[in-house]
């Protein structure tokens, strides 16, 4: 009976141990992996129990404390390209083209990768020169980029020894940081032609271009169709209007739209397959300038209006920044030419007095933007080139009667862009309104000894 009292009792010693241990937290320590092909690190978190922390450094440029709450992942070649690009550049010139990456963790020792930057061959694309024709050529980005100027300035500003061959390894690691993976394309830096149509314009360039058959494709930044839709429009009409040689003079298949329009050599080959080639830029300025009248509609009192706008038939100027064309892996930069096509006018006028009979002595206040040539006022044609910002232009006006008038307004650019819009002038006789206060005849005095002063300078100057 003693004997398995005994053993029963160690029985239960044995359970409540082995209750205990398997209770009993057992601490994991964080695990390290590093993918080379990726250039890749991970830190992994096998305790969620604890509070760890990675502690990453990359040669002499990069360290960075990350708390470990999961998995901890890190690009070296997206961190470095964030880093200040020239100093990671020049650094990985002169050691081989790779980094010490050094890992630990609150838990666990430094661990040591080596990270070698894999340098690549940009290669350039097929870039077509203007012969002829009012249009701006591109040229290839990725391969223009040049960061020589930028490099020599770093080793000078860091009292560092200059090596010709250090400087060219670095420029092609920097062209390669900013690499698109795109065949990308900029216009020449020249100023980009205006015209205000397309129609009867000729163009001639030395370009390489599979195909058969071969047009020549204006594509709105506006309002472009996609040049999928444009073949397949010529190839339904059988391509009878096709040219056959890429080198004879082209007239544009289309009329294109308002703003930059990117020129494209379309090749089409007897199997209906086709490729297209940026080949220049151009703009067309159809748009008329925007007026923008502020007139008044009239109230009980004299000197008391509500104001209104009344803003002219101009267009509105908007486009894309780019052109992308997945199929063939381009990208086309716009520039930004708005300020070269667009203008307004801004037009309103002052106190005033008169009558009916002679007319009206009436001070207009106009500003002008951009190329406007002329803005009618009435039967005023005022030269554009001549107006200053905010200049008060005083005119006699006559028609005008008790009531709500409409004087109509006319603005024409130098490309024959032409506004209209009206500006809504009320006139009350105060001798037949005799709600008007009287006393406030003489309210716009003040206005007038000011205008009155301004001439008197002006025939000073």
């Amino acid at each position: 009976m003693k004997r398995r009292r005994d053993y029963c009792h160690s029985l239960l010693v044995l359970m409540m141990l082995i209750t205990n241990t398997s209770c009993e937290h057992i601490p994991t320590k964080p695990v390290v992996k590093y993918d080379s092909e990726k250039a890749m690190i991970q830190v992994i978190q096998t305790d969620t129990a604890a509070h760890d922390s990675a502690f990453i450094s990359i040669g002499s440029i990069y360290q960075s404390v990350i708390p470990i709450k999961d998995t901890v992942s890190l690009s070296i070649t997206g961190t470095i390209k964030n880093l200040n690009q020239i100093e990671v550049a020049y650094k990985l010139a002169t050691h081989n083209n790779t980094f010490d990456v050094t890992v630990r963790t609150s838990r666990t020792s430094d661990t040591i990768f080596h990270y070698r930057y894999n340098t690549f061959d940009i290669k350039p694309i097929n870039v077509a020169e203007v012969v002829s024709g009012p249009c701006r050529g591109f040229y290839d980005v990725n391969n223009r980029r040049d960061y020589h100027g930028k490099i020599r300035q770093w080793i000078f500003n860091n009292n560092l020894s200059p090596d010709s061959s250090v400087i060219e390894t670095a420029n092609s690691i920097l062209r390669q940081f900013n690499y698109s993976g795109k065949n990308e394309y900029s216009a020449l830096n020249n100023s980009i032609p205006i015209v205000n149509s397309l129609s009867g314009l000729k163009f001639r360039f030395n370009a390489q271009l599979e195909g058969d058959f071969f047009y020549l494709y204006a594509y709105s930044c506006s309002s472009g169709k996609p040049i999928k839709s444009f073949v397949e429009s010529k190839i339904t009409k059988g391509l009878s209007d096709a040219h056959h040689s890429i080198g004879d003079e082209f007239a544009c298949s289309n009329n294109g739209g308002s703003g930059p329009n990117v020129l494209f050599l379309v090749g089409i080959n007897k199997n209906w397959k086709y490729e297209a080639l940026p080949v220049g830029i151009i703009v067309v300025d159809d748009i008329a300038p925007e007026i923008r009248a502020r007139g008044h509609m009239p109230t009980r009192y004299r000197g008391l209006y509500n104001s209104y706008y009344d803003y002219g038939n101009g267009s509105s100027l908007y486009w894309s920044k780019t052109i992308t064309l997945p199929r063939q892996n381009m990208v086309i930069n716009i520039p930004n030419i708005s300020a070269s096509i667009s203008s307004y006018v801004s037009v309103s006028y002052g106190n005033f007095e008169g009558n009916d009979y002679s007319g009206y002595n009436i001070p207009f206040y106009v500003s002008i933007s951009g190329d406007v040539l002329s803005l009618t006022i009435g039967s005023h044609r005022l030269n554009g080139s001549s107006i200053k910002n905010d200049e008060c232009i005083r005119l006699h006006i006559r028609g005008l009667h008790t009531g709500d008038n409409s004087l109509p307004l006319t603005a024409v650019d130098s490309r024959g862009n032409k506004s209209t819009s009206s500006l809504s002038i009320p006139l009350v006789t105060i001798r037949n309104n005799p709600s008007y206060h009287d006393d406030e005849d003489y309210d716009d005095l003040e206005d007038r000894i000011s205008d009155l002063e301004s001439r008197l300078d002006d025939l000073d100057d």
